[in-house]
């Protein structure tokens, strides 16, 4: 697997694709993501990965802007998760669920 595209977040809250050598927007980020790509998002002042936050954000526009993927119930069991002494293996379960979902998609499309 290739390197992620790196983007740096600004102060003044503007990404930057060191990649395209252009700054960018959640939906350019968002498209990058849906192509099969992966980036990862770096604070340039505190050089703190900061990918998680963006994600969330990518969601959170995507959610705004259409029917919701992740329902309130969904989100609600996720924040008392959070909570929580973690299942260590909780993480792995949700991995192999959305591989398991992307595979039966693409054989969805195969077929």
């Amino acid at each position: 697997m290739s390197e992620p595209r790196l983007i740096r977040k600004y102060v003044n809250r503007r990404l930057y694709d060191t990649v395209e050598s252009r700054y960018v927007n959640l939906e350019d980020l968002r498209h990058v993501i849906n192509a099969g790509g992966e980036i990862r998002v770096v604070d340039q002042a505190s050089g703190r990965d900061i990918t998680t936050t963006v994600l969330l954000q990518i969601i959170g526009e995507a959610e705004r802007s259409g029917a919701p993927l992740l329902t309130a119930d969904f989100l609600s069991a996720l924040i008392r998760l959070s909570g929580r002494e973690r299942d260590p293996g909780l993480a792995d379960r949700l991995r192999a669920a959305l591989a398991e979902n992307r595979q039966a998609s693409r054989m969805g499309l195969e077929a």
